[in-house]
């Protein structure tokens, strides 16, 4: 599988909207191009219609996006996600007053007020 975006150099976490691979491989995703990401990732996929980034978590990625309006970090992620600390990095780094985040296949939706209180146990 190839790509389409450059990875993320290691120890900057600036980018508005980064994917992680399920290996771990962060990438910078421009806005509104995770339907490429997803085209790449699930080259033969029906026509769907859920959203690419609900597709992306379904396949083992992790999408964070913030819009550096609302100050908020919005994330999808699959179901068994536990990396927290990337969460916590990629939230300080955007002054983020508050995080939502929304797993899938499950649908659970988790909020925090603030990026030092992250984790997954919180409900």
């Amino acid at each position: 599988m190839t790509v389409p975006f450059p990875q993320v150099p290691p120890g900057q976490i600036e980018a508005a909207n980064v994917s992680i691979a399920p290996d771990g491989t962060k990438y910078v995703v421009p806005s509104g191009m995770h339907e490429r990401l997803y085209r790449a990732v699930v080259p033969d996929a029906g026509d769907g219609a859920r959203d690419p980034k609900t597709e992306l978590a379904l396949a083992g990625w992790v999408s964070l996006h913030t819009d550096g309006l609302t100050r908020r970090v919005y994330i999808d992620a699959p179901d068994d996600f536990t990396e927290m600390a990337i969460v916590q990095r990629f939230a300080r780094s955007h002054d983020a007053e508050s995080i939502v985040m929304a797993c899938h296949p499950s649908g659970d939706v988790t909020r925090w007020q603030s990026p030092g209180t992250v984790s997954v146990t919180e409900q």
